[in-house]
């Protein structure tokens, strides 16, 4: 160990490959330097042959060589949509109990929640690979996987304007680049920004009672934005900021959205009846839309058009 190192300090960063024929020359002269002339020929051969086999190792870029994990367990739901989409469901071996798109990954074993997924399930899928999300627990699980020998995956895009790069780059861990390619194409083109003359003021509801709206650093802010909407809560601290209603009424959103659901639609009348001196609230000016925006996969598109149809009904004065 101390002649490897002695011999790597002093030739710097050279290439492996360069490292390992010096390697096997001095010890076949240390050797036997008699038989140096004989030995010649084996001593270059293997030099090449360790050459050759380190310079294809290193030219594979990081992830699995071209060839996909066998064994994945997924951590998010927008990670399942994600691994789904790339064609790699049926490696899929382990999801949350919140991963329900596409509907045939119901039946997989489960690991908990999103915010608070068992180690030892995960550790019991035997994973070649755990995909794990920015945001949240990801990157400290993902420590604590790593010190395990679980090789794990972290993905970067909870922001839209980093969302085509870092499926790309999901594609080169996974090796399924083309249509991880295919699918940063199409969300790219979905985001391209929409110019309109006044952007109309909107409230982006998350949870109605208490109220909680989307806000700076979110997605959803990122979407709005994108979609010729002012969103009221710019100016909060927080990605999810508690509004009251003072404030909502005070701000006058002219348009307010908030997602679909059976759980949401008690909760929505009561903030709405709390609401109903707003003009936006007596014309019906609220658009209900799906939870494509709230998971940074490959449903983006269809939330941005989504809110694209909403505004579009708002400047028509159309109920949506």
């Amino acid at each position: 160990m101390k002649t490897a190192t002695t011999e790597t300090q002093r030739h710097g960063d050279s290439h492996p490959g360069e490292f390992a024929c010096r390697f096997a020359l001095v010890f076949n002269n240390q050797k036997n330097i008699k038989l140096f002339r004989i030995d010649k020929f084996f001593s270059v051969s293997l030099c090449l042959c360790v050459s050759m086999v380190l310079t294809v190792c290193l030219s594979v870029a990081p992830g699995f060589a071209g060839e996909p994990p066998r064994r994945i367990v997924s951590l998010a739901p927008s990670l399942t949509e994600l691994a789904c989409a790339l064609g790699l469901e049926k490696n899929l071996v382990g999801v949350t109990t919140f991963c329900d798109r596409p509907a045939s990954v119901k039946g997989k074993p489960t690991v908990g929640g999103p915010a608070n997924p068992s180690l030892e399930a995960v550790l019991n899928l035997k994973p070649d690979l755990v995909l794990v999300d920015e945001e949240g627990i990801g990157s400290k699980l993902a420590k604590r996987l790593q010190k395990l020998g679980i090789r794990t995956v972290t993905f970067h895009g909870s922001r839209l304007d980093k969302l085509a790069a870092a499926i790309r780059q999901l594609g080169n861990d996974l090796g399924v680049q083309q249509p991880a390619n295919q699918l940063a194409g199409r969300i790219e083109q979905s985001l391209k920004p929409l110019k309109t003359a006044a952007p109309i003021k909107t409230m982006f509801v998350i949870w109605p009672d208490p109220l909680v709206a989307a806000g700076p650093g979110s997605m959803l802010d990122d979407a709005m934005k994108l979609s010729g909407m002012s969103n009221i809560a710019a100016d909060a601290r927080s990605g999810y900021p508690r509004l009251s209603l003072e404030a909502v009424i005070t701000r006058n959103p002219q348009l307010i959205i908030a997602g679909q659901g059976e759980k949401l639609a008690g909760p929505m009348k009561r903030m709405l009846g709390h609401l109903n001196s707003l003009d936006t609230v007596r014309q019906g000016r609220i658009c209900m839309v799906s939870d494509a925006l709230y998971r940074p996969g490959p449903r983006i598109p269809e939330g941005i058009a989504e809110l694209r149809h909403c505004l579009e009904l708002a400047h028509k004065g159309q109920r949506p």
